[in-house]
C-alpha cells in the first residue's frame, strides 16, 4: 500500500507580469503598479492599465491600509490548514486606495473589526522563493 502524501498548501503560479510582485514580495516589499499615463495605482499585476491601457511602473506601497472586510472560517476546506484554524481571510483597502485579499495573523486577530489598521507580515512558504504578504493588526 502507498504511503499518504501530507497535504500542501496551494501557491501562486509565477508568471511575467506578476513576477516583479513575487520578486519584491521576496524582500518583504510591497510593489503595486502605477501608470505612467494616468497615474492609477492598481492591483492585481496586469499587462496595461485598467483604464487607459496605459504603461505601468512599479512602486513600493506602503503596506498598511484598513480592514474592508473580513471572514472566519473554522473548518478549511484544505487539510494542509487544519492546525491554523480560525483563519481570517481579510479585504485591505491599502492607504494607496487598492484593496487587496489576504489573511490576519498575529495574537490579536480575534479582536479584529472593520476599519482597523493594519500591516504587512510576510509568511514563508514551502518555497524558497515565495513569501506570501499577509498582515497583522497595527498596534
Amino acid at each position: 500500500m502507498a504511503e499518504a502524501r501530507a497535504p500542501q498548501k496551494s501557491l501562486p503560479k509565477i508568471n511575467p507580469v506578476d513576477r516583479p510582485f513575487w520578486e519584491g514580495a521576496a524582500k518583504n516589499k510591497f510593489l503595486l503598479q502605477k501608470c505612467k499615463s494616468c497615474g492609477k495605482v492598481q492591483f492585481f499585476p496586469r499587462v496595461a492599465c485598467v483604464d487607459c491601457f496605459g504603461e505601468l511602473d512599479w512602486i513600493e506601497a506602503k503596506g498598511t491600509g484598513k480592514i474592508h472586510t473580513f471572514t472566519l472560517v473554522r473548518v478549511p476546506r484544505n487539510p494542509a490548514f487544519k492546525d491554523e484554524v480560525p483563519i481570517y481571510y481579510i479585504n485591505v483597502i491599502l492607504d494607496e486606495g487598492v484593496i487587496i485579499e489576504s489573511r490576519l495573523l498575529g495574537e490579536n486577530k480575534e479582536k479584529v473589526k472593520l476599519g482597523d489598521r493594519v500591516k504587512v507580515r510576510y509568511e514563508q512558504t514551502h518555497n524558497p522563493e515565495i513569501k506570501l504578504p499577509c498582515f497583522e493588526l497595527a498596534d
